[in-house]
């Protein structure tokens, strides 16, 4: 018996290799161009099926957070919005070391 990354019932999009990422990598430029959209809007903008499916794996990783609900004009039923999550830029040790000058030192 060979094991497959997919079960019988599912879609050709989620058989295809590499796929999975493929649609990460739509859906988080779509929700960075328009952030706010939600699944639904996800999906009638990029025309995938099934691209919503993706979005809680992206929160997983932390790349997308969850907003507030509002309503999906194509189900007329509440949806939550998503939107890119912001990356904490680095810093110079200098920079740090400017932030917390007035701190005790700790030895």
């Amino acid at each position: 018996m060979d094991l497959q990354p997919y079960r019988t019932t599912d879609p050709e999009t989620s058989r295809q290799p590499f796929n999975r990422e493929k649609l990460q990598a739509v859906a988080i430029k779509a929700i960075a161009s328009h952030p706010g959209i939600t699944a639904g809007e996800l999906g009638d903008m990029t025309q995938v099926d099934g691209i919503w499916k993706r979005l809680p794996e992206l929160e997983r990783k932390g790349l997308i957070l969850r907003g507030d609900s509002r309503v999906y004009q194509g189900t007329g039923r509440y949806q939550t919005t998503w939107r890119v999550a912001s990356r904490q830029l680095s810093f110079k040790e200098t920079d740090w070391e400017a932030e917390f000058k007035d701190f005790p030192k700790w030895n």
